[in-house]
């Protein structure tokens, strides 16, 4: 009996990480920052950002982490971004290269395109 009640706690808890899985990737690809996805979605920051959290440790621990390492390693950096058109633009300038994004770009593709430029 405890075992099948482990295995139903573990299919939960997948079924959890799936579905949470998906929602931090309909919010990447929306063109939405974090906190304006979220209040059109009524969750709150926190538990996005619990909920992100618990989905790259599933990662981690996966070994999926090992494999996409390898692979960034052996590829260059490609960062899709989805938004709206706007007025005004982030530029940035870095040993001749010139990138203008968005100013509602999400502060984690920024991060994520300035660590690949530095």
């Amino acid at each position: 009996m405890e075992k099948t009640a482990s295995k139903i706690a573990t299919v939960k808890r997948n079924v959890r990480l799936q579905e949470w899985n998906r929602q931090i990737e309909e919010q990447k690809s929306s063109g939405l920052s974090i906190q304006e996805w979220c209040k059109q979605k009524g969750i709150n920051p926190k538990t996005y950002y619990y909920h992100l959290r618990k989905v790259r440790e599933e990662f981690l621990n996966s070994g999926k982490a090992e494999n996409a390492q390898e692979k960034k390693e052996t590829e260059s950096a490609v960062v899709p971004i989805l938004t709206a058109p706007s007025g005004r633009n982030i530029s940035i300038e870095k040993n001749g290269l010139h990138i203008t994004l968005p100013e509602n770009i999400s502060a984690e593709v920024l991060i994520a395109v300035v660590d690949k430029l530095c």
